[in-house]
């Protein structure tokens, strides 16, 4: 059966993180970590992709879904060491949007998300495949690495980093609760700020030297939004 790749690189586009077209074949890295590999011997013919002329996945808008790290869940895991997260932590707020669109975050946002998040930003993608170490005895998500230019690094209403720019990861991810498979929901990693209105007790070696400076679980603010447009 003839296999023609400029159709599944259009349909990996749509549903997964990344995808590579080589002369060895195509690597697909799913949502959630799994990559499938299509030797070239199992294709009729590869034909060229331009991969940065293509649209990321995750463009479009997008609604909160879910805060996964709200402040419950950094008081449980953290607050035995002292560590306070007060009223400058993000909250949920469902009315919360951002916008990707042509190497651009617009953001929409009405909880203190927006204290990160301070205006529109300018992205690029840094790593089609980085894994953050998401949980506690070294489980790892695959995710897209963004390196973002235009952001409050102190995540701070009244203080603002003058180094601008971080990096976030963001991943698709199947929605195992929607009426129809194939529904995908955008999960957000902020893994590259460095706090001053909360947890300002965190000690600085739980930080690395280099961007990005979230290292484990709970050294990062997780949420997930669902596709708005």
């Amino acid at each position: 059966m003839k296999t023609i790749v400029r159709n599944t690189v259009a349909l990996v586009a749509a549903l997964f993180c990344a995808a590579t077209v080589s002369a060895q074949g195509i690597k697909i890295h799913k949502a959630g970590g799994e990559v499938i590999d299509i030797a070239a011997a199992d294709l009729d013919y590869i034909e060229a992709y331009d991969a940065a002329a293509a649209a990321p996945a995750f463009e479009g808008t997008w609604k909160m879904k879910q805060l996964i790290t709200d402040r419950a869940s950094m008081v449980e895991m953290w607050g035995a060491m002292g560590i306070t997260y007060g009223d400058a932590y993000p909250e949920f707020n469902a009315e919360d949007v951002l916008t990707f669109k042509d190497g651009k975050i617009i953001p929409d946002l009405k909880s203190n998300l927006k204290n990160f998040f301070i205006g529109e930003a300018t992205y690029e993608i840094a790593d089609p495949a980085y894994e953050l170490r998401t949980g506690m005895f070294g489980q790892t998500t695959t995710m897209a690495l963004l390196k973002v230019k235009g952001v409050n690094r102190y995540f701070d209403a009244n203080n603002k980093s003058a180094d601008d720019e971080a990096y976030i990861g963001v991943c698709l991810t199947e929605d195992e609760d929607a009426d129809e498979p194939g529904v995908y929901f955008l999960e957000v990693f902020l893994i590259d700020f460095v706090p001053t209105s909360f947890a300002t007790e965190m000690p600085d070696y739980m930080y690395e030297p280099q961007k990005p400076v979230a290292t484990m679980t709970g050294m990062y603010i997780q949420f997930s939004m669902n596709k708005s447009k």
